[in-house]
């Protein structure tokens, strides 16, 4: 009788949800790809372009149209950066799709495909793509902002940012996490992107109509690199890292730290003129946590973040004094959560979704591909809502369709869509290719060049012939063959706001 008794009282230990169910969505041993030929893994093994112990994935989002999207920080090994989960299983786990595909990923370090993501941020179905540049600690390409619309899969904006923005006046600097602000999704090109530096200790900012920014503050540095999970430590002086935004407020916290800090989003109009004393004077020390966190956010007046050593997701009423008192555990699971590195409010506002990569493994060189090291885990919001007090001083009409507060409301733009509410303006269909709309402002996509001995398919010199081309794995065919290729920003559109 004992033994069951021992063994019932070890799994409370373990696992502790307050009500709350913690939901494994995807889990993996190893990253696995969905590959656009066959034979191009054995090449890529070969070649050392892949390797699984070199795959280590850090962030996550979902689309409206359910698709969900992780990275993979590129090192030598890792193949592709950017992915979306596939409906195919491999040995290590769900396979992953390459975005927007393999052509994106180029190994002669072309600057127009995609180099290194860290994070993603997903507003009003658009996905915003923080490219660092570099390749371990090589910087092979200038960092960029990426826009890509996803109900249409074009990308709509590619933003190269300035040394200056990139890093501090040491030339340190690694931006990982964008978090974008949308007022009015009708109005993407009015969005507010904030990027945190988390070894230049700083936060640039970019809006289109008020150009780049940075912010350096002495609280975006890191106060505690000592690290701790389930026995293992490690040393990391990593700075600002996880980024959340409740009314007008931008709250931030170092990920060697225990602190979460706000400051008000009306000062980034004039970010430029601040110096590091005026930025810290208006910063607020929002609250002391009991342990590091990674990843946070928000929804309406709640914040969620992590207690890294204590492998548990915790919440706040933001409105309230951060205190003991006021921040209550959620979820508590010594397995599942170890380094909840991505954690993103998802589905219009109804599911807390968290990724966990184990990172005390992959730091310690101690991965083992025979162990589920990474997870996609979500919560019920309304569970939270109900078992806990972080929403006490919300919005009580919540779920009054038309309501301020309301998931869709106006006021509340990063949910734009509610019953009543304008559909989302769908663009016509190009006269020349059927299926292709036009952008809008934009002159009409160009004729394709025409090369003798290829009518019909023409190819661009330097990409040879595939065999038994057009039907080359890993493209769409719905679409013009050269929207798939990333040369096709500089030669036939300058701008870069073609789709493609």
């Amino acid at each position: 009788m004992k033994y069951p008794l021992f063994v019932a009282l070890i799994l409370t230990i373990i696992t502790v949800s307050f009500g709350v169910n913690l939901e494994d969505v995807y889990s993996w041993k190893y990253i696995d790809y969905r590959w656009a030929y066959e034979g191009q893994k054995e090449e890529m093994l070969n070649s050392s372009q892949y390797n699984p112990n070199s795959c280590v994935l850090y962030d996550v989002d979902r689309s409206e149209d359910g698709r969900i999207f992780v990275t993979a920080v590129t090192e030598e090994g890792v193949p592709a950066s950017l992915m979306t989960v596939s409906t195919e299983i491999g040995p290590g786990g769900p396979l992953l799709e390459p975005y927007p595909n393999w052509s994106w990923y180029s190994v002669n370090d072309d600057c127009d495909g995609i180099i290194s993501v860290y994070r993603i941020s997903i507003k009003c179905n658009y996905l915003f793509v923080l490219d660092c540049g570099k390749i371990g600690e090589e910087a092979v390409c200038p960092p960029k902002l990426l826009i890509f619309d996803l109900g249409l899969n074009y990308l709509i904006k590619r933003i190269t940012i300035p040394d200056d923005i990139a890093s501090n006046e040491n030339g340190t600097g690694l931006l990982v996490t964008p978090l974008a602000y949308v007022r009015d999704c009708n109005n993407i090109n009015d969005a507010t992107v904030f990027m945190s530096d988390i070894e230049g200790y700083g936060l640039a900012i970019y809006n289109e109509n008020l150009g780049f920014c940075r912010i350096e503050s002495d609280f975006m540095k890191p106060t505690n690199p000592n690290f701790t999970i389930e026995g293992q430590s490690f040393y990391l002086e990593d700075g600002i890292l996880g980024l959340a935004i409740i009314d007008e407020d931008l709250f931030y916290s170092p990920l060697a730290g225990n602190q979460i800090y706000k400051m008000n989003m009306c000062n980034k109009q004039k970010c430029s003129e601040l110096n590091k004393s005026e930025a810290d004077n208006l910063t607020q020390l929002a609250g002391i946590l009991s342990g590091q966190t990674a990843a946070i956010a928000s929804e309406q007046c709640a914040i969620f973040f992590s207690n890294i050593p204590d492998t548990s997701i915790l919440c706040q009423d933001a409105t309230k004094e951060f205190i003991s008192a006021n921040t209550e555990l959620i979820v508590n699971d010594s397995t599942k959560l170890q380094f909840a590195s991505g954690m993103k409010v998802v589905n219009h506002g109804k599911t807390l979704m968290t990724l966990t990569n184990r990172f005390q493994r992959v730091i310690t060189n101690t991965l083992n591909l025979n162990e589920t090291n990474f997870r996609i885990l979500t919560m019920d919001i309304e569970e939270i809502r109900k078992e806990t007090s972080c929403f006490a001083s919300c919005n009580n009409d919540h779920d009054k369709p038309g309501q301020p507060g309301q998931p869709g409301h106006p006021e509340y733009p990063r949910q734009p869509w509610y019953p009543g509410y304008p559909e989302k303006p769908r663009y016509p269909e190009h006269p020349k290719y059927p299926g292709q709309p036009p952008y809008p402002g934009q002159p009409r996509y160009p004729e394709p060049p025409k090369y003798p001995g290829h009518p019909g398919y023409p190819e661009h010199p330097g990409y040879p012939r595939y065999p038994g081309y057009p039907e080359h794995p890993g493209h769409r065919h719905d679409r013009p063959w050269y929207y798939d290729k990333p040369w096709y920003y500089d030669k036939y559109d300058e701008d870069n706001k073609y789709h493609l």
